[in-house]
């Protein structure tokens, strides 16, 4: 009866240990979506899943801020100059005749004349492109000297879990987006280059970057750094930066679940937050000029089919949760890059049932960066007046939101983000640059008529 005693008390400590460490554990809520009410919905995970990392934070030891200030003010100088010219419309319009369309020449529009006839045609300004310049030279700032960044800091108000495979691939997706690439002759190049270095040191014989990373976290991780080294790949056509980018591509092929879709393990479940991601993996590929087997792609339809709701206008983070704002945009930018044309009915019903009345104004009383981002998107693609509508809030609330004084300049406070303890102000900064490059980023999809 004793022993029979003991061993139950045994039995009963050793199974209250990981369940006190499951409640304590950090939200690793990344990317993810949330319920109405903002409270984590499905990540709740203890950290015992990351390694601990050995790799040095110090910031970047060869940014020279003077130097990198004159730059911006170069820039922005030429930048205004460009869009105060009256004929600038003309000019616009003869550059943009000259762009190939479809999905194939995505990645073209970000340098040169070509970039600003772009920003002029949808609704840019001096003041978004400073936005977006404040920004970069704050993300250079937090590079550590190994070429990565981080999700926790060193800056203020960082995320609630460390994932040094995403914040690089997030951060260097920033200043791609913005078109700047790897090389000497690049504004960003060295850091760019560190970057780079960092995440193909992180990838394995099969394609993956993230396994060192936190269980829940390391599917988003790896399609962020897939997108980062293939965008790379198709802005510089590097013959080392292609082996890297096949390999990303067929792992993401190969990791599809058998609900045609992708979650937090290889080929097990699917859900819209990471699925998303992975299309994307797939449409920059193809923007790049690789490879890609179009049977997979046009597979996500059947997963996206089963958590669609209110005749595929409305999506579900998946099959047991109800519909929601961010899981519904980017539901829909998958379906535009497998095909979806933009008159498509149920697209035009969302953006103006759902999207347009949850445009940025500068007084959301539940805000989510993450929403924006694909919100963005969706309406940048269909263009008209929905996207000149969404764009009228967005080019006017991310500038004014941005830190403009202090050592946290030209980064956004996550403050007030349904998301701000996971991501954190990395993970937002990224995000809403990546909204106000959108001008002329993922070009191409649809013509301009």
């Amino acid at each position: 009866m004793v022993s029979f005693v003991v061993h139950l008390l045994g039995i009963l400590i050793l199974a209250i240990i990981p369940m006190r460490e499951l409640v304590q554990g950090p939200l690793t809520l990344f990317l993810g979506e949330s319920t109405p009410t903002g409270i984590a919905e499905f990540e709740l995970a203890g950290s015992e899943t990351a390694e601990v990392s050995d790799m040095p934070v110090e910031p970047f030891a060869e940014f020279t801020p003077t130097t990198a200030t004159e730059l911006l003010n170069n820039e922005l100088t030429e930048l205004v100059k460009t869009l105060d010219v009256e004929e600038t419309s003309d000019i616009a319009a003869s550059v943009l005749e000259s762009i190939p369309f479809g999905i194939e020449n995505g990645l073209t529009g970000r340098t040169g004349s070509t970039k600003a006839a772009l920003l002029k045609r949808f609704g840019g300004t001096a003041e978004t492109e400073n936005a977006v310049a404040l920004g970069l030279e704050w993300l250079v700032k937090q590079q550590a000297s190994n070429g990565s960044w981080s999700l926790k800091g060193p800056y203020p108000n960082g995320g609630a879990n460390e994932n040094r495979t995403a914040a690089t691939a997030m951060a260097l997706n920033a200043f791609l987006g913005a078109g700047y690439t790897p090389g000497e002759n690049s504004k960003y190049g060295n850091e760019i280059r560190l970057g780079i270095k960092f995440l193909l040191s992180k990838q394995d014989a099969d394609g993956f970057f993230a396994k060192r990373e936190p269980d829940r976290q390391q599917m988003y991780a790896q399609a962020l750094a897939s997108i980062a080294i293939i965008e790379a790949y198709g802005m510089t056509r590097s013959s080392d930066l292609r082996i890297a980018a096949e390999k990303a591509v067929r792992f993401a092929e190969w990791s599809q679940s058998d609900l045609r879709g992708w979650r937090y393990h290889p080929r097990e479940d699917a859900d819209v937050s990471v699925t998303g991601w992975f299309v994307m993996v797939l449409a920059t590929a193809k923007m790049a000029g690789l490879n890609v087997d179009e049977v997979k792609m046009q597979n996500v339809h059947q997963f996206l089919d089963s958590v669609s709701h209110e005749d595929d206008s409305q999506y579900a983070y998946t099959e047991s949760y109800p519909a929601s704002l961010s899981m519904t945009a980017e539901g829909l930018l998958c379906r535009i890059m497998l095909g979806w044309p933009k008159s498509h009915q149920p697209l035009l019903i969302a953006i103006d049932n759902d999207l347009l009345p949850t445009r940025p104004s500068g007084h959301e009383e539940e805000l989510s960066v993450y929403y924006w981002y694909y919100a963005t998107q969706v309406l940048h693609h269909v263009g008209g007046r929905a996207w000149d509508e969404w764009n009228d809030g967005m080019k006017r609330v991310l500038p004014d939101t941005q830190e403009r004084e202090g050592k946290e300049k030209g980064s956004w406070d996550p403050a007030g983000d349904l998301h701000q303890g996971a991501g954190g102000r990395l993970y937002t900064t990224c995000l809403r640059l990546y909204c106000l490059e959108v001008y002329y980023r993922h070009l191409s999809i649809y013509d301009l008529n």
